[in-house]
């Protein structure tokens, strides 16, 4: 397949880095020089004329007027390109990845007597982590009773339902669910050992669900900031995965309608470490510009 790409800017040219020789011009209304990274730059109206259009891959940042100019021109073979929806400060997370961390999980946790704890459970979607690690004792938390959950109670007094610790506690999808997830927060660090590990995955964005059990969506910052420094915790990796394509939708304002919404990923996740046991935590003493730095200055 050939394509087009409409923009001939930085975005261009890492598009053109990724479709290689299957894009044969740019079109670009305002570029002066008549070739781009080696390849020639197009006017729409020059575009227009070709015996056959190919299709066209939007790289501007000024989408929404371009997309405004393809329909007015009953243009309708064109896309955004998928980069446009993803930003550059965003960490995507490496190690422990949807694909990847059970068998980090397992490389680790696989052990006689290494005692794994799952914050929500039960089979819902499909999927069981009983036999995560056959070696180690897991147990399976959820607020109902059911398949693979062998206490049920509520996670907001995680810490009431065991006499023991562990050394891995992970929870997959059920942060958003929580109404105070600070709190289960405190209840699973304080079930931890120290050395042990801390997994969370859950939801930057995504559709509503299982309302009205559905209260927050998480950055990796904010995952951070759930298990601090002050309460022993040493972060070994944040941050997000699945990026999500977002348009606002016809519903939407005049003024939005159309446009893309950037940075948008389905799953924020954390990876931590206990590292001390600290006694009498409490939030208010949290130094969060710390984990954070300071909220960033107003631009001029």
């Amino acid at each position: 397949m050939k394509y087009v790409l409409f923009g001939a800017s930085k975005s261009g040219r890492e598009a053109l880095e990724y479709y290689g020789d299957e894009v044969v011009y740019f079109v670009d209304n305002f570029k002066k020089e008549k070739e781009f990274c080696g390849k020639k730059v197009l006017s729409l109206d020059e575009y227009m004329e070709l015996p056959e259009r190919p299709h066209i891959i939007i790289t501007s940042h000024k989408h929404a007027v371009i997309k405004k100019q393809l329909l007015e021109r009953e243009i309708t073979d064109f896309e955004i390109f998928f980069k446009l929806y993803e930003h550059s400060d965003v960490p995507i997370m490496r190690v422990m990845t949807s694909d990847n961390w059970v068998n980090e999980a397992r490389r680790l946790f696989n052990r006689e007597g290494c005692e794994i704890l799952e914050v929500g459970s039960r089979v819902v979607t499909g999927q069981k982590h009983r036999n995560l690690c056959e070696r180690a004792n897991y147990t399976g938390f959820d607020l109902y009773e059911g398949e693979n959950v062998d206490v049920a109670g509520d996670a907001h007094r995680l810490s009431e339902y065991f006499d023991k610790k562990f050394d891995f506690i992970f929870s997959l999808a059920v942060f958003e669910h929580l109404a105070m997830p600070w709190v289960v927060a405190e209840e699973m660090i304080k079930l931890l050992k120290p050395g042990g590990y801390i997994y969370v995955a859950t939801h930057y964005a995504f559709s509503s669900h299982e309302r009205p059990w559905h209260f927050f969506q998480f950055s990796e910052q904010a995952l951070k900031c759930l298990f601090p420094k002050a309460a022993g915790i040493e972060c070994i990796e944040a941050g997000c995965a699945d990026p999500i394509k977002g348009e606002f939708s016809e519903n939407s304002h005049p003024t939005l309608r159309g446009g893309i919404v950037p940075g948008l990923y389905t799953f924020s996740m954390f990876f931590g470490k206990k590292v001390k046991e600290v006694e009498n935590f409490d939030w208010r003493n949290v130094n969060y510009y710390e984990t954070l730095g300071m909220y960033p200055p107003k631009k001029d």
